[in-house]
């Protein structure tokens, strides 16, 4: 331990120079985070979509099979546990990870258009978005940005957006079902033409008085015209019913998702705590990591000089020799190994008087 002592004490101008650079550093990019960050806020009240203004309609087996896949076990399971605050969170989460939803979000807040492509952008924007679940029916949509007025757009967008995106997904369902229920129509109304020939058919070879099998099977076909024209009916009145559904899939969207707390201008840095602080741990991490990577390395580079009795505790070996430290001094001009050497053996090297010349 004395010798990795000995190395930082060696080394402690280097030391100061590495900490100051990087905790400095880290300092100061610390602060420019927590200065320069605005957090705009919403918070949104969630409950779980009503079932009863579902657009497909639960009195038709046949229009839900077609369009619902089976529920396995697993998945009712998790929606049941799923709290409405859990579930519209995530799906806000999910759309805030596509590029489309970004791209939107761009051109409804961006001067020009072309940024809307910019993949880097887009990526910068997505880890600014933070969705968070506050309780059972209500979470949190924030935006971090460098400037107060920037967040505020920012959440208004996307929660713009996510309206848009969901009154399309009605606009979808409800031409799916009308479309289903055109097809549906027009089965009706050729059944009903069909069984109206047949009658009229039957009437006109059948004259009265009837048979009691004529009378029967004219009756047949009287309560076969009847029911294919109730059904016709019953299909005319799901289409009209289909046509007001958006409206009221919309309604029922305000009722499930509501805006309880408006994004506010935040005229003080706010949000860029978290951010600091990690930038600041970093940098005092890697400070202390660079410091003793570099003690560690002067003390197994360096040349050092040990006595006969330090070097005999170390291995259980014999000491055949030393070696002198050779210190040159003053008197030993040029630095050849020779003339270390022989000042060793023989002593000091003197030179000679010049010869001179009267």
């Amino acid at each position: 331990m004395r010798q990795y002592l000995d190395t930082a004490r060696g080394y402690r101008w280097v030391i100061l120079v590495v900490l100051v650079l990087t905790w400095c550093t880290g300092g100061v990019l610390a602060y420019t985070e927590y200065t320069t960050s605005f957090e705009a806020q919403a918070t949104i009240w969630a409950q779980r979509a009503s079932r009863q203004f579902a657009s497909i309609s639960s009195l038709d087996p046949e229009l839900t099979a077609l369009l619902m896949p089976p529920m396995e076990s697993s998945g009712a399971l998790t929606s049941l546990v799923t709290t409405p605050a859990t579930e519209q969170a995530d799906v806000l989460k999910q759309l805030l990870q596509t590029r489309g939803f970004l791209q939107e979000i761009v051109r409804r807040t961006s001067s020009r258009p072309e940024d809307a492509d910019d993949t880097k952008l887009l990526d910068g924007i997505g880890k600014r978005y933070s969705v968070q679940v506050l309780g059972t029916n209500l979470f949190k949509l924030s935006y971090r940005a460098s400037d107060p007025r920037t967040g505020v757009l920012m959440v208004n967008a996307a929660l713009d957006v996510r309206q848009d995106h969901q009154a399309a997904k009605r606009t979808e369902a409800t031409d799916a079902v009308a479309a289903f229920y055109q097809s549906k129509l027009g089965v009706a109304e050729k059944e009903a033409s069909d069984a109206q020939r047949d009658l009229d058919a039957f009437d006109e070879t059948h004259r009265p008085p009837l048979s009691s099998s004529d009378d029967y099977q004219q009756r047949q076909l009287r309560l076969k015209v009847e029911e294919t024209k109730a059904r016709v009916t019953d299909v005319k009145q799901r289409i009209d019913r289909s046509s007001a559904l958006p409206s009221v899939l919309q309604m029922a969207d305000s009722l499930d998702f509501q805006l309880v707390d408006a994004p506010l201008d935040v005229a003080k840095p706010s949000g860029g705590l978290r951010p600091a602080v990690m930038i600041a741990g970093s940098a005092i991490v890697a400070g202390l990591v660079l410091v003793i990577a570099l003690v560690l390395a002067g003390t197994m580079l360096s040349r050092r000089s040990a006595a006969e009795p330090d070097i005999g505790q170390l291995v259980p070996a014999t000491l055949f020799a030393s070696v002198p430290e050779v210190t040159r001094g003053n008197g030993l001009k040029g630095h050849e190994l020779r003339t270390a050497l022989a000042a060793v053996a023989f002593g000091p090297v003197t030179e000679k008087p010049a010869n001179t010349r009267r």
